[in-house]
């Protein structure tokens, strides 16, 4: 036995995987067809041989059936030293391979081969934030992220981690992003100039442009942006939806990526560049409740959205509207500048 363990147990260990299967149904048939073989009455089928050869080598050992020949017995004692070992090994393997599918998934080496997905590119203070986001919000979809990191930035079962940089073919393949929902391409926070953060945020969306045209799949892309102005550097690429820098991004660009679209409301609400925009306004003296705020200002071709930070205006139409009432609507400039002055 100590001369199994440090002489043939170390060689079976090195053994190739295919070798070592091969190794283990060639013992364990001859040992269940050969114990038929000298004890036909007590195994009657290589079945049964077979039973008692998985109860030994496992060292389950039942007891409702053992060999009662000298040669049978010699067999046994074949199957605990070898067999048994031979067990130990294929056990030790199995559990490595296990360890090194953990190690590659964690090291991000793995490709991701599942669709309907999320993809997030980069990893930043945002990206966490926005992964954050969607994981709290009960998101069933999975996650994937693409960085340039040593291991992955974030454990979840739902997340999988691609090491690489997002902007190379071989990492956006293998997060499969022609088959996902979204794609988010967040700019990279150790860029102090705007300029370049958002010119690296260009050349990945480019390299998703042109994996999207080889594949002839369509993918559709979100892509942060530091400054505005720098929105017409895109527009020759098929970039669906921007999201500006600001502290409600986590939470816009989670919501992009579950309602495509839904970004741009944020961007025409919250941009000087668009016709829309959100402006505070006094109270009327002739509005008693809420609803004759919001039906006078559609009149004027304005929505009534809020009091302050309450939202639930259309819950509350006939609530009588207080004196201190810091009433938000929505309208085009030139609906504010004709109605209303400028709040400071």
């Amino acid at each position: 036995m100590i001369w199994f363990l440090t002489r043939v147990y170390p060689k079976l260990n090195q053994t190739g995987n295919i070798r070592l299967a091969l190794l283990v149904i060639a013992v364990f048939g001859f040992s269940s067809y050969f114990i038929h073989y000298l004890e036909p009455e007590t195994f009657p089928s290589t079945f049964e041989g077979l039973w008692w050869v998985l109860t030994t080598v496992t060292t389950v050992g039942y007891g409702d059936v053992s060999p009662h020949t000298t040669e049978g017995k010699i067999l046994g004692i074949f199957l605990f030293v070898i067999g048994i070992g031979l067990m130990g090994v294929v056990i030790g393997k199995v559990v490595n391979l296990f360890s090194l599918y953990r190690t590659l998934k964690e090291e991000g080496k793995l490709p991701y081969t599942k669709s309907n997905h999320y993809v997030l590119l980069g990893w930043s203070k945002k990206t966490k934030s926005t992964l954050k986001e969607l994981l709290y919000e009960g998101e069933d979809r999975d996650i994937v992220l693409i960085a340039e990191l040593a291991q992955s930035p974030y454990r979840h079962e739902k997340v999988t981690f691609i090491q690489g940089n997002p902007g190379n073919r071989e990492a956006l393949i293998d997060a499969n992003v022609a088959k996902a929902a979204s794609v988010l391409i967040f700019s990279d926070d150790s860029i102090q100039d705007s300029s370049l953060s958002d010119g690296k945020s260009l050349l990945i969306a480019s390299s998703i442009e042109k994996l999207s045209f080889d594949l002839n799949e369509s993918i559709y892309t979100i892509v942060e942006v530091q400054k505005e102005d720098h929105i017409d550097n895109f527009k020759h690429l098929k970039v669906d939806e921007f999201v500006i820098s600001d502290e409600t991004f986590s939470r816009i660009m989670a919501k992009a990526s579950r309602y495509h679209g839904s970004s741009l409301i944020y961007t025409k609400l919250t941009s000087d560049l668009e016709g829309e925009n959100i402006y505070q306004i006094t109270s009327d003296k002739e509005w008693n409740t809420y609803r004759d705020a919001f039906i006078s200002l559609l009149e004027k071709g304005a929505t009534l959205l809020a009091d302050g930070d309450k939202l639930n205006i259309n819950q509350r139409l006939d609530e009588k509207i207080p004196e201190d009432a810091r009433l938000f609507v929505v309208c085009s400039v030139d609906t504010y500048k004709q109605y209303w002055k400028k709040v400071k």
